[in-house]
């Protein structure tokens, strides 16, 4: 057992062509502050992109931020999309607290949850309205019994913007 140290969301493995999209107009929604890793959304009325905002918010994710915000509107904005065959990986922890991988985890869906800047995969009750399932687990990379274990997620059908879901 060994304790990890926190990352957060990243690819894990991507479609050709580096799996990076540039969004380059409208771009990104002014004062962003956000790091690599955030997941990004549209803003509702612009379609400009912005930092999802976590817990309740049920805006559907377009992807991932494969570098920081700019803070400036109408900037490019490169993302790794939320869809079936992007695969990302990012650090389990439970609210605020370490978690210790019980092996379990696959097929599981989770919420992602934010620390300053860096996003997780929450393995508090998903599914509820203040924690609703944005992930599922698919793949363990660290060890049973690691703390702050690394896991392998993709984004939820329904909750993916840019792919149509029955």
């Amino acid at each position: 057992m060994a304790t990890k140290v926190m990352r957060t969301l990243s690819i894990y493995r991507h479609e050709g062509k580096e799996g990076i999209i540039w969004d380059r107009a409208p771009g990104e929604e002014s004062s962003q502050t956000y790091k690599a890793g955030a997941p990004l959304v549209y803003d509702g009325s612009t379609k400009e992109l912005e930092i999802w905002a976590g817990g309740t918010d049920t805006t559907r994710i377009v992807g991932v931020a494969a570098q920081d915000a700019s803070g400036t509107a109408g900037t490019k904005v490169p993302y790794y999309e939320a869809n079936d065959y992007n695969l990302f990986e990012g650090s389990f922890i439970n609210g605020t607290d370490a978690y210790t991988l019980l092996g379990t985890e696959i097929g599981t869906n989770y919420s992602l949850v934010a620390s300053s800047n860096d996003w997780y995969v929450d393995t508090t009750t998903a599914g509820t309205t203040d924690n609703p399932s944005i992930v599922e687990c698919v793949g363990l990379i660290d060890a049973v019994g690691d703390i702050n274990p690394r896991v392998i997620v993709r984004f939820i059908g329904s909750k993916q913007s840019n792919v149509l879901q029955t």
